[in-house]
């Protein structure tokens, strides 16, 4: 899932690390985060792509197939990953809106234009795709007859007038996602993510409770998505520990708390128990996985905010998509998927030879081609689609200032 919460600004260029010392704006470790996110959402849909075209796994000698097969049962966990992600972003920007004069109204101009395009414009799309696949090509994938773990729902079903309004309300949580667009379930998550931090935020650390306070019901009868919660608060809890820690960084570089070879050595070591977390956390589904492995990749997180290392040229293209498209990747990239499989399989799925590697390769290079110009037509207009409604939200605020 791609975090929805993100730096949204172009990638930094190169900067040279300090370590020991949070810098205001960690740029360096600012592009990471992009980059990480254009990786996690590759994992989400490499797995999905996968399960769409490849068979289940059978016992094989070929250490190659076995490795793609656990490289693929990742998606999840990067889910996870996406949500500490956002919630760094949006709780960084929801304490600093707060310290500045808190607006609800503001704040959900500023959310809803970024989420409301992408998903009215993949909801359109998707549908269609699903529609024409289901309706017309009579897709064995759409109709169930592949048996592929991750399209196990009656499509048709899906592409109702009540399903589509309940997913354009963020409303997942309690029915399914459109059509065959099952990664829509994390966007709802997120959604309702965006309303309980500030609404607990504001009530806990400015005593202005709100009635987005209702909405925590919603835990209560969807537990997972409480628990999800925990994992995103982690991404809060990062952020606050590295502002604490640079407002009490002393000033004098031979006073510093951590050498450069120690920070370094930090991030090494928590690299490697998100590694560990990663490989652990891939079998079976006990509910202190996901927190589990949401805390091991805080750490990591804090650590790199701590080294900020320099950028490498390398990992721009990872950067620029993070920032600009992987939002629009993770949204659209099943149903395009799904009509791939459609266009390329019958009802029996393919075997991991060559010819199955090379068409999951080009449908995910498909995938991300299609995202990318999705993006720009979606995701690329949402500042100017925010100024125009804060402008509308400044004259209803201030209805002299317009008449003067």
């Amino acid at each position: 899932m791609k975090s929805v919460g993100s730096s949204e600004a172009q990638p930094p260029v190169a900067t040279q690390g300090s370590a020991g010392v949070i810098l205001a704006e960690p740029k360096g470790a600012y592009f990471y985060m992009d980059a990480m996110r254009t990786i996690f959402a590759l994992v989400v849909a490499f797995g999905h792509v996968w399960a769409l075209l490849i068979r289940d796994y059978q016992p094989t000698a070929n250490l190659a197939v076995q490795a793609t097969y656990f490289t693929a049962g990742f998606g999840h966990q990067a889910v996870i990953l996406f949500f500490v992600l956002s919630g760094f972003w949006i709780s960084r920007s929801v304490v600093r809106s707060a310290a500045r004069g808190w607006s609800w109204r503001g704040y959900l101009v500023d959310r809803l234009t970024r989420l409301l395009p992408v998903l009215i414009a993949t909801l359109a799309i998707g549908g269609m795709l699903d529609a024409i696949a289901l309706y017309w090509l009579r897709s064995p994938t759409h109709l169930g007859l592949t048996d592929t773990y991750v399209l196990r729902t009656t499509v048709a079903a899906n592409l109702s007038w009540e399903v589509l309004l309940g997913n354009l309300a963020f409303l997942q949580i309690l029915i399914k996602p459109f059509g065959t667009n099952g990664p829509l379930w994390s966007l709802s998550y997120e959604f309702w993510f965006y309303i309980w931090f500030p609404a607990l935020w504001l009530a806990f650390r400015h005593r202005r409770p709100s009635l987005a306070l209702i909405t925590l019901a919603f835990g209560w009868f969807v537990p997972t998505l409480a628990l999800a919660f925990l994992s995103w608060l982690c991404g809060a809890a990062v952020y606050g520990i590295a502002e604490w820690l640079s407002e009490r960084q002393p000033l004098s570089r031979s006073n510093q708390p951590l050498s450069r070879s120690k920070a370094w050595a930090l991030l090494a070591l928590t690299g490697a128990v998100l590694v560990t977390a990663l490989v652990l956390t891939r079998f079976g589904a006990d509910t202190w996985k996901d927190p589990a492995l949401a805390v091991a990749f805080s750490a990591f997180l804090l650590s790199m905010i701590v080294v900020n290392p320099g950028t490498i040229t390398t990992f721009r293209p990872l950067a620029i998509y993070g920032a600009r498209a992987s939002f629009s990747f993770y949204a659209t990239h099943f149903p395009v998927m799904a009509f791939a499989a459609a266009l390329a399989i019958d009802s029996q799925r393919l075997p991991p030879d060559g010819h199955g590697v090379t068409l999951v390769i080009l449908t995910l290079l498909a995938s991300l081609a299609f995202a990318w110009l999705f993006a720009a037509q979606t995701e690329g207009r949402t500042d100017t689609l925010r100024r125009f409604f804060q402008r509308k939200h400044d004259d209803l605020a201030h209805p002299r200032r317009k008449e003067e």
